[in-house]
């Protein structure tokens, strides 16, 4: 009975032993299957990432060769395939930058996201933060940059945020500290004598030309800029035209541009020449290639010689090219000859676009006065240009430049309705609006602008000041005015605009408080409008002489109405 009790536990052992043996096979096939799984899953996504890395090599290869679209399409490719792929995240944020998509800025901020992220990645990222005028963003972006020996592009990019927020002594530090760090670098040295260049003190503009000079002498990129740079400075000695003229004649190659620069230094070395000169570069260029006929045509049309631009440019020759029959235009609008006008834009083989020809013909029929002619012209040439942002840009230009104030303004409305054009569109609206001294407009335009870009002070603080001008929401404005000088304790702008909101307050103490600084202000050479409300604060202070001393340095076709009655009525109480 007991050999049989043995034999049944024995076969239930035996039972047991197969049942733990299958499960363990099971497990070790569940976990084989898993484990070739997981390997194809970590292959899978290995060979992903390779063909991503091959396509995201192929876009920047492409970007190099400036075939961008193509190079769009091999990011996005790289991107679908592994959409953390850094390579192909960076690679299409930068294209993005340079195309001015908007889709750049989420592209950097995914490539901030990843630990490959780099310092380079950072200070593009702040770069496009910059140009798109997202300054708050932008200040985030550079502080970390700054912190921890900032290199060579961290200080220049810090230099170029301090000038779009008007922080232009901020910048020369910046630019000042790079210079040292680069010496042989010659970029923040120009960048330097642009900000210095800008300084309404004689020392600083003196230092910005001896920077000039250093470059121009020196074989390098930054040669040709700095001495065009040169010819454009003011107040240049009689003996720094001569050594300009010479530099300007050395350069290899040289081109139309650089030539008439020279040409220029010549007529002021020589006035008597002029006339000689002037045939001398028609003579060397009239046969070149189209952008130096183009050059040429529009530096005689500069210098007042629309007579030798007619005989230099007959009507058959610039018919071939109409940025060439566009500069003959001018030419003959500068003499008054509308007729001659109106003969050229009447000939069916004059291929202009009709926008063109229609504000030609506008600006033709408001110089015989003819105003209802005029308007029906201007109110064609928008509606021809309607559909076509570039179209509009130019009738809204060249109505501005032809002082039509109402055809300007309807055209540059027409022109925000494109969001990728309202900034240009505002700003020339407040542009057209300032000249015609419509202030309430000019407000308006500023609001939208603002509005667009909240964090640029510049806008912030051009809002309050022409807030405060109309009285509108003073102590708002005023704040406003207030918080800015507070932040940027060197912008005088702000510090005018903080001054008038004192006075629409009643405190001219204050007022004139905001006109005292570590270095004197050189009135002459501020603009109209601070004068005017400088010179409102010393009348409200009974300092009447140094205030009509002021007064006398302001020519008052440059000011607002608003403007001017803070000059006015002060002196209307006395």
């Amino acid at each position: 009975m007991s050999e049989g009790i043995d034999r049944d536990r024995f076969k239930r052992q035996q039972r047991n032993l197969a049942r733990k043996q299958r499960g363990r096979r099971w497990i070790l096939l569940i976990a084989s299957v898993l484990a070739v799984i997981v390997a194809g899953t970590l292959a899978y996504r290995w060979f992903k990432g390779q063909r991503a890395e091959r396509f995201a090599a192929a876009g920047d290869a492409l970007v190099a060769a400036d075939k961008w679209n193509d190079a769009a399409v091999q990011y996005r490719v790289a991107l679908q395939l592994d959409p953390s792929n850094y390579h192909g995240l960076s690679g299409a944020a930068r294209l993005a930058s340079k195309a001015e998509r908007p889709e750049a800025l989420e592209l950097w901020q995914k490539v901030l996201a990843l630990p490959q992220c780099t310092i380079r990645d950072r200070e593009d990222y702040a770069e496009l933060l910059i140009k798109t005028n997202r300054l708050n963003l932008a200040e985030k972006a550079i502080d970390p940059l700054l912190k921890d020996n900032p290199d060579t592009k961290a200080l220049q990019l810090a230099a170029r945020y301090a000038r779009k927020i008007g922080d232009n002594v901020k910048a020369g530090e910046y630019l000042r500290i790079a210079s040292k760090r680069a010496p042989d670098d010659d970029a923040p040295r120009f960048q330097l004598a642009e900000v210095l260049a800008q300084s309404t003190d004689a020392a600083d503009q003196a230092e910005a030309r001896k920077i000039l000079w250093e470059l121009a002498a020196r074989a390098n990129l930054y040669k040709k800029a700095a001495v065009e740079a040169l010819g454009a400075a003011p107040e240049l000695t009689t003996d720094e035209r001569k050594r300009l003229l010479q530099e300007l004649m050395a350069l290899t190659p040289k081109t139309a541009k650089d030539d008439l620069l020279a040409a220029d230094m010549r007529v002021q070395l020589q006035p008597d020449e002029a006339a000689r000169i002037y045939r001398e570069e028609v003579e060397r260029w009239r046969n070149g290639q189209s952008q130096e006929l183009l050059d040429l045509a529009r530096w005689l049309n500069a210098h007042q010689q629309p007579e030798l631009v007619l005989s230099t440019f007959p009507v058959e020759r610039t018919l071939e090219d109409n940025q060439l029959l566009l500069a003959r235009l001018d030419a003959l609008a500068t003499l008054q000859r509308w007729n001659d006008i109106d003969g050229v834009l009447n000939r069916t083989d004059v291929t202009l676009d009709p926008s063109v020809i229609e504000s030609f013909r506008a600006r033709t029929a408001l110089e015989r006065n003819a105003n209802l002619d005029a308007e029906v012209h201007w109110n064609h040439a928008i509606s021809l240009a309607g559909s076509d942002p570039y179209k509009l840009r130019f009738v809204a230009n060249f109505a501005e430049q032809s002082r039509a104030t109402a055809a300007a303004l309807k055209a540059y409305e027409q022109l925000a309705r494109f969001p990728e054009h309202a900034d240009f569109a505002y700003r020339g609206t407040q542009r057209v609006s300032q000249r015609s001294g419509d202030t309430a407009a000019q407000r308006a335009a500023m609001s939208k602008i603002s509005a667009r870009a909240p964090e640029d002070p510049n806008a912030a603080d051009q809002l309050a000041y022409l807030s405060l001008l109309l009285g509108e929401d003073v102590d708002q404005n005023f704040a406003v005015a207030k918080k800015l000088a507070e932040q940027y304790p060197n912008r005088l702008s702000y510090r005018v605009t903080t001054a008038l909101g004192y006075l629409r307050q009643h405190d001219p103490a204050s007022a004139l408080a905001q006109f005292k600084g570590p270095v004197s202000i050189d009135w002459k050479r501020t603009l109209p409008a601070w004068r005017a409300v400088y010179a409102a604060a010393l009348f409200a202070s009974d300092r009447n002489d140094e205030a009509r001393t002021i007064i006398a340095t302001i020519s008052r076709d440059r000011l607002n109405p608003q403007e001017r009655e803070l000059i006015e009525s002060p002196q209307r109480s006395n």
